[in-house]
């Protein structure tokens, strides 16, 4: 107490003490970011991401195959990302509605895009396709943001 009481006795050593508390305390917890959390448990996360960088790995192979025109490559990296691989439906319960719905058009997007890659004009209307398909990625992304329990 008595070292205390030193301290209070000068004032500009409550200052630094002061700003010494300031400097040191803990960083804030709360996030500044807006979107909307979907909360889920971890192997639900991780099911979502993967299906994401899944999809990332697709727009890869469609943009790779249709610089070099390759139509069968084409279809085959967006089938990859269709209705066939949706995440596991075990962690649909915590999943917004909306966001069901967006990903659910996303994969419809993905077949779609698959059947029509195919003649002359497959390499322009995949390109033409995926900028309309990545449009989901960007509002889901802008939307929503994961968590885990």
């Amino acid at each position: 107490m008595d070292s205390v009481w030193r301290i209070v006795k000068h004032p500009s050593m409550v200052a630094v003490a002061l700003v010494a508390a300031t400097a040191c305390r803990a960083p804030e917890t709360q996030s500044t970011d807006t979107r909307t959390a979907i909360v889920l448990p971890a192997a639900g996360r991780d099911a979502v991401l993967a299906e994401m960088r899944a999809m990332l790995v697709s727009v890869n192979g469609v943009l790779s195959a249709a610089t070099h025109s390759d139509t069968a490559a084409i279809r085959q990296a967006a089938a990859a990302s269709g209705m066939a691989m949706a995440a596991d439906p075990t962690f649909e319960k915590y999943l917004p509605p909306e966001f069901l719905k967006l990903g659910l058009n996303t994969h419809q997007q993905w077949d779609s895009l698959a059947a029509a890659s195919r003649g002359p004009a497959a390499r322009d209307t995949a390109i033409a396709r995926l900028a309309r398909l990545t449009s989901n990625c960007d509002g889901c992304h802008a939307t929503y943001r994961l968590s885990v329990r």
